[in-house]
């Protein structure tokens, strides 16, 4: 009877760990100040919203891969599209953004796709943090 206890424990242990985890990287993308990973939290906002045109195999007028943090710090055409620490000056926040300095709106509409999948609030905030933080690769 003891060892089932123990056992039921344990169980009851893991799942509250396995909620903790799932909580606190909620929090992580949702509380400012927590810390932003690259790895975890920005290059999959990357990979859903931009990669299709900004992959390194393919064409894009403004030159810039996202493949990776070091294409992405590399910049393009327009310049570094990151200016750690100062999200508002970043190109990348800028143009997800509704009204950008220059260009149209990423990402952006084409034939095949007249209303392109936009970044969320939470997705531009999470970028924002990150740059804001120092846009470490983490």
């Amino acid at each position: 009877m003891r060892g089932i206890l123990i056992s039921a424990a344990m169980s009851i242990v893991l799942v509250l760990a396995v909620v903790a985890c799932g909580q606190e990287r909620q929090t992580r993308q949702g509380g400012e100040g927590s810390p932003v990973s690259f790895k975890n939290d920005v290059m999959p906002i990357v990979k859903k919203h931009c990669l299709p045109c900004h992959a390194e195999e393919n064409y894009n007028p403004s030159e810039l891969s996202l493949d990776s943090y070091s294409d992405l710090m590399a910049g393009g055409k327009h310049g570094v599209p990151v200016v750690p620490g100062k999200a508002d000056e970043s190109i990348v926040v800028q143009k997800v953004s509704s009204n950008p300095p220059f260009g149209d709106q990423m990402p952006l509409k084409k034939k095949n796709n007249p209303n392109p999948d936009r970044l969320s609030d939470q997705e531009i905030q999470t970028i924002k943090e990150w740059i804001n933080q120092g846009a470490k690769d983490n």
